[in-house]
């Protein structure tokens, strides 16, 4: 099951026309309703990924947004950047960030923002953040650990369930149908959500950002985030950050969407001795308290493994 560093390139797009098929990408039925992403996103997000682009360019369409422009500033001139002199423009930010980092640090946000926005009778909204925020950087110091891209894998990672606020909120009725299973019961959400609806949040999500002309390494990692150990059986994703992603989306959370979860993730360590779930558990907390310092969170993700365990 060991992964090792990536030694050849990924061809996100053939991979993801492969995974998605010529299935139709309105997945999801009418009767969800989603709100539509700023236009300065939809625009940086296509022009980011022509080969020609620039950050002069693409700073002058960040600039029309000043939440946007503003979140780029703060992340380039935080202490962890490294940068001793301040940017001043979107344009600087970019080109320091770098276009691919800044396109990834902006979907994630406006992500984040729909998810907070989005009101839900099933899931409660700091738990649910809480455990989101664990995963990406869970898939993040285990992508830095295997040596793949940190920075997909934690945004892969932390968009994933962006939908889940929303299907819990419009189907509550079938989510909490799904909650009420006792232990024996239990059945992956992914597999009751095939059964209830014909498609799972993982598909919708993904062919919601097809749609969005989101990248495709994003899309791909969003599509097979709950493939758990199955993913390493892929030879063209095992060394991408979409298995760092995957085996993320293993960790016990509150909507109990992988009820085996942690057992596979304990099978993980026996196979691969770099993989220390306890280790990591610990890494991830310092790193959320370290990025969310005024978020107390009562049940850290390490002491839930253990307790699990």
């Amino acid at each position: 099951m060991a992964t090792g560093t990536a030694t050849t390139a990924t061809d996100w797009e053939q991979k993801q026309r492969q995974l998605m098929g010529q299935r139709d990408h309105r997945v999801l039925p009418p009767w969800i309703k989603l709100p539509a992403l700023p236009n300065a996103v939809t625009q940086f997000v296509k022009k980011a990924q022509e080969p020609a682009a620039g950050a002069d360019e693409l700073g002058k369409v960040v600039e029309k947004d000043c939440g946007l422009t503003s979140l780029l500033l703060k992340n380039v001139n935080s202490s962890a950047s490294g940068f001793q002199n301040k940017a001043k423009s979107a344009q600087e930010a970019i080109a320091r960030l770098g276009i691919r980092a800044s396109m990834l640090l902006l979907t994630t946000d406006q992500m984040n923002q729909f998810m907070k926005s989005s009101q839900s009778k099933v899931v409660n909204a700091r738990g649910f953040f809480c455990s989101n925020l664990e995963r990406a950087l869970f898939a993040r110091c285990l992508a830095r650990r295997w040596g793949l891209d940190e920075e997909l894998a934690f945004a892969g990672s932390m968009v994933s369930d962006c939908l889940v606020p929303v299907l819990t909120n419009q189907a509550a009725d079938k989510y909490l149908q799904f909650l009420g299973f006792d232990e024996a019961a239990a059945v992956r959400m992914c597999r009751f959500e095939d059964k209830q609806f014909g498609w799972n949040h993982a598909e919708a999500a993904a062919y919601l950002f097809a749609d969005w002309g989101f990248p495709p390494d994003l899309v791909c990692c969003v599509l097979v985030h709950h493939k758990g150990l199955e993913i390493l059986k892929d030879a063209s994703l095992r060394k991408t950050a979409a298995a760092a992603v995957a085996i993320a989306g293993l960790l016990p959370d509150q909507l109990r969407q992988e009820p085996q979860g942690l057992k596979l993730l304990q099978s993980l360590q026996q196979a691969d001795p770099r993989f220390d779930i306890a280790e990591l558990a610990a890494l991830v907390d310092t790193e959320f308290r370290e990025m969310e310092p005024s978020i107390e969170n009562p049940f850290p993700l390490l002491r839930r493994v253990r307790r699990l365990s």
